[in-house]
Parts: C-alpha cells; sequence; structure tokens
C-alpha cells in the first residue's frame, strides 16, 4: 500500500515500494520502469503539508479515521460492522448568501463559502439569492458548489450615494455596498423558520448546528472596535411584517451611530431597527477574522464557526490566491491558505492543464467553466510535459489546441486581474455556446450545399442529344423537344428551357370542356 503523501514527495521511491510489495505478493509479469520515465510522466511536489483545522479533522468520522490508520500501516486487520451515519433533513432551516453583482471576484467568493458549509453541514438548504444583474452563467456554477439559486429583486439603497454625507465612501466600497439594501430580502425567505446569513467574502470553518439550535434571537457578528454589530454575517427569523417594518424605517432619516458612511448602509439600517429593545434583542456571534490570528489546530480551545475578511487591513482572500497580493505579517496565514485549499478543490485539474508545459485544457467542463468566469487559471498537476493525450477525432485535438493557444496567449500579454476584466465578453454575449455551435454547423452545412450547385453549374453539362433507350418521358424531363411538337425542324431534337417544358405540361394537363348550347 502506498500513500499519495509518498507518491508526491518521491514518485519512483513509492513506485519501487509498490513494485516490491505487489511482487512480494505473488503477482507475476510486473516490469517496473526506468527512474527516467517515472519522472516524466509524475512530477515531485514541492508544495508543503496544508495545515487542516481541528474542525475539519473532526468531521471524518471515528471509523473513516480507523480505517486510514490501519491502511497506513499496510497491515489487515479485522474491522468491526459499522451502522450508516444519517443526518435528517431540517427543511425549515437555510444558510443564505448573497450576490448583486457581475464581480467575478464574489462569484468565487460564494462558490468557497458553498464548499465549505457543505463540508460542515448537509442537514439544511443552501441558498444564494441573485439580482438579474448576475450573469447567469454563474448559476450553473452556484449549484455545482452546492447552492440552490434563488433571484430576488433588487431594493434601491435608502440612503447610500444620495447625499454627500453618504458619498464619502473609498475604494470599491461603492461597488460593494451601493447594492446591500438587497439584503432585507432575507425576511421575506418565510419558507424557513431560521435562515443564517454569510456574506460572499465569509468562509465557513465549523459546524453550525449548536447556533441553530441555542440562538432564538436575532444575531449578528460581533464588533471588535465599537458597540455596533456587523452585518456580514446574521441569523433570523423570516417574516413579511418586519420586512415591512423595515423598509418604512429605511424612508427615514438614517440615524447618526457609527459616525460615517456606514450609517448610510443595510448595516446602519439592521443596528438602527435591532436596537435591544424588547422583541429588537440581539446576540452577538463570535466570528473570526483575517486580521486577528487564531489556534485553529487546537482540539482543546474553541475556535470560531467563520471567518470574516472585514477589513482592508488584511486584503480578501482570492488576491492572496493568485498572488497579487502578500499576506501581511500581522493576518492569520492558515485561513488564507484554508480559502485557497477550497479553491483548488473546486477548480483543479484533472488532467493536464495550464500548470504544465503541454496544455491542452482540462477534461472537466465544469470546472474549466469556474476558471474561465473567474479569469484564473488551474492550480497545479501532478502529470508530466510528455504525458501523452488520446482524442477520439482530428476535429476535437485542433479545437483543444485552439483553446490552450488562446490562453497562453492571454496568459503572456495580460495579468490575471486583465484576465477577469474581460469577463463581459462571456457574461453579455446574447447567446450560448451551444447556440454558436448549432449556427457554425448550419453554416457549414449550407456552405456544402452552396459550392455543390456552384461545381455543378460550372463542370457538369447538359447533353446536347436524346440517349440510346430513352424514353420521351425522360427526354421531356432532361430539357429536350420531342420531334414534330412544331417548334423545330421535323426530325430534329433541340433543347429547351426546363420553365417552357414544364409551362407544355401544364397545359397538357388542363382537360378541355365541351361547349353546351
Amino acid at each position: 500500500m502506498v500513500q499519495h503523501k509518498e507518491l508526491v514527495a518521491a514518485p519512483y521511491v513509492a513506485l519501487r515500494k509498490l513494485f516490491d510489495g505487489l511482487v512480494a505478493a505473488g503477482v507475476t509479469g510486473l516490469t517496473l520502469p526506468s527512474e527516467q520515465r517515472v519522472n516524466e510522466l509524475v512530477r515531485p511536489s514541492v508544495r508543503l503539508e496544508p495545515t487542516y483545522l481541528a474542525s475539519e479533522l473532526r468531521v471524518v468520522s471515528p471509523a473513516a479515521q480507523e480505517i486510514s490508520n490501519i491502511l497506513s500501516k499496510g497491515v489487515s486487520s479485522p474491522l468491526d460492522g459499522k451502522e450508516w451515519l444519517t443526518t435528517p433533513r431540517l427543511q425549515k432551516e437555510a444558510i443564505v448568501t448573497l450576490l448583486t453583482t457581475d464581480n467575478a471576484d464574489y462569484l468565487r467568493g460564494a462558490l468557497v463559502l458553498g464548499s465549505s458549509v457543505r463540508s460542515f453541514d448537509s442537514s439544511r438548504d443552501m441558498v444564494c439569492m441573485v439580482t438579474k444583474a448576475v450573469p447567469s452563467e454563474w448559476r450553473s456554477l452556484l449549484s455545482v458548489a452546492g447552492w440552490k439559486v434563488k433571484q430576488v429583486d433588487e431594493i434601491n439603497e435608502f440612503w447610500f450615494g444620495k447625499s454627500d454625507e453618504c458619498s464619502k465612501y473609498v475604494a470599491d466600497q461603492g461597488q460593494r455596498w451601493g447594492h446591500m439594501s438587497t439584503k432585507l430580502q432575507l425576511w421575506q425567505l418565510t419558507e424557513y423558520e431560521r435562515v443564517m446569513y454569510l456574506d460572499a467574502d465569509t468562509v465557513l470553518t465549523g459546524p453550525v448546528s449548536q447556533l441553530f439550535a441555542t440562538v432564538k434571537t436575532f444575531a449578528a457578528e460581533k464588533p471588535r472596535y465599537h458597540q455596533h454589530f456587523n452585518a456580514g454575517v446574521l441569523m433570523l427569523s423570516p417574516s413579511q411584517s418586519t420586512f415591512q417594518e423595515l423598509m418604512s424605517l429605511g424612508n427615514e432619516k438614517h440615524k447618526e451611530l457609527f459616525g460615517n458612511v456606514i450609517d448610510c448602509t443595510e448595516q446602519g439600517l439592521l443596528n438602527s431597527y435591532f436596537n435591544g429593545k424588547p422583541g429588537r434583542e440581539v446576540t452577538k456571534l463570535d466570528v473570526g477574522r483575517a486580521d486577528v490570528v487564531t489556534d485553529w489546530t487546537s482540539n482543546t480551545i474553541s475556535s470560531p464557526f467563520a471567518v470574516h475578511w472585514i477589513t482592508h487591513v488584511c486584503p480578501k482572500p482570492w488576491l492572496v490566491a493568485d498572488r497579487n497580493e502578500e499576506i501581511p505579517s500581522d493576518c492569520d496565514t492558515i485561513v488564507y491558505s484554508y480559502w485557497e485549499r477550497i479553491w483548488s478543490r473546486l477548480t483543479a485539474a484533472t488532467t493536464k492543464d495550464a500548470a504544465t508545459s503541454l496544455s491542452f485544457g482540462s477534461a472537466d467542463k465544469t470546472r474549466r467553466k469556474m476558471r474561465r468566469l473567474s479569469g484564473v487559471s488551474a492550480s497545479s498537476s501532478m502529470v508530466g510535459s510528455h504525458h501523452t493525450h488520446s482524442y477520439n477525432s482530428v476535429s476535437e485535438m485542433v479545437a483543444d489546441v485552439g483553446h490552450s493557444i488562446g490562453r497562453q496567449l492571454r496568459q503572456l500579454t495580460m495579468n490575471r486581474r486583465e484576465l477577469r476584466r474581460r469577463r463581459s465578453e462571456y457574461d453579455s454575449a446574447p447567446w450560448s455556446e451551444g447556440t454558436w455551435a448549432w449556427i457554425a454547423i448550419i453554416g457549414t452545412l449550407t456552405l456544402g450545399l452552396a459550392a455543390g450547385a456552384l461545381l455543378h453549374k460550372l463542370f457538369i453539362k447538359a447533353p446536347v442529344e436524346v440517349g440510346k433507350g430513352m424514353t420521351v418521358v425522360q427526354a421531356k424531363r432532361m430539357g429536350f423537344q420531342a420531334l414534330g411538337d412544331g417548334k423545330g425542324p421535323v426530325g430534329v431534337v433541340s433543347a429547351v428551357d426546363d420553365d417552357d417544358d414544364e409551362d407544355e405540361d401544364d397545359e397538357e394537363d388542363v382537360p378541355t370542356k365541351s361547349s353546351k348550347k
């Protein structure tokens, strides 16, 4: 038995160990490839082993851990029968996120968030609310990550950007905060009794069942530097009456709570409504932050159930994953590697890909689509550059080579940020890729038929005399005139136009009526 980590670290040594074990077990007819050949096929990995969160390891059942330990030792051992693990469906509870723009970075965030949720929770619905501004092509990708996509109407901002004091924002805050009043649509999800909301720049780091069981009031992310909660993580009970009250409050003048532009956002609105008075109590949730280092490997210290990239002190995780920014020394490196590990799990190539010098693309269409829409290349592949690939047809190979050349040229001439900006050429396309394929097929057939007709006119000549054994009907259909019909000398066969011949046929078919007196 050879472990994956052995194969990654030293491919030939691992293969030699496997070969010797099989020979010792009595397997015959095996040939060990040379070390050079093995190194051509599989490259050793220089990447460090990832640091797994203690919460991740606790998710793995004791039975699975026992099997893993037995396999690692390479010895046989009897196992007691185990019962199936079952998780009941909780149809009245949901975990929700929101996308309101065509910013592909937040698409990536939602995909990683969804994958992290499914790592810790398989009981509750996962709902991604989207507005019409979100490209329709994204929806299949969100479904792959586990989200049930629900389109909602965008709620216009009540205060943000509508006055001088509500327009004092920096960097990309205008784009991010200018659509967040739509978050109030959470209270419209009345098909659920309880909802947990997570921004797309968060990631789940632990189970949430205990929170659903114990927190019964409105709950929100605990602040670090002030007394007012953050609206990036929420727990609530959907209610149409609460929704109407929040909408009415938005029509009033905003309150001065934060003393800055946040008072003009949905966070200011929610803090004004849920003010701690009876019926509007707030439970503050302990949510991790990228700018607060946590011991994620301890089994004794309770770690946060989620992490929120809340400030510009620590860059967003996708910027670090793309190597566009470095991790500052006071930011938590483990949560960055955790986010990148989930992203790589979603998009890693299963065959050759951009990480190898022979790059004709991945066979996994969904993963290729994720990378294309988000404007990034695939994570590393273990397959070497000399590994061959078979194609079912020449056209398949040509198409694959074309995609590879185009991708390589784009990577040579622009950086990844520029590649992401080009997403609009896909998102704004009026027709899908399948529609364009059918257009190409029909166009090719049409051109083929037109070329055939042209060749027929140029090179296939009409006969100039009636062939031996040809009947009168056949001759007339080929454009000849029968002898004695009055259009030529007797004894001469002359060619006439097809139209004239058809007219004659029509005239002959019309019966004559006898006149009656």
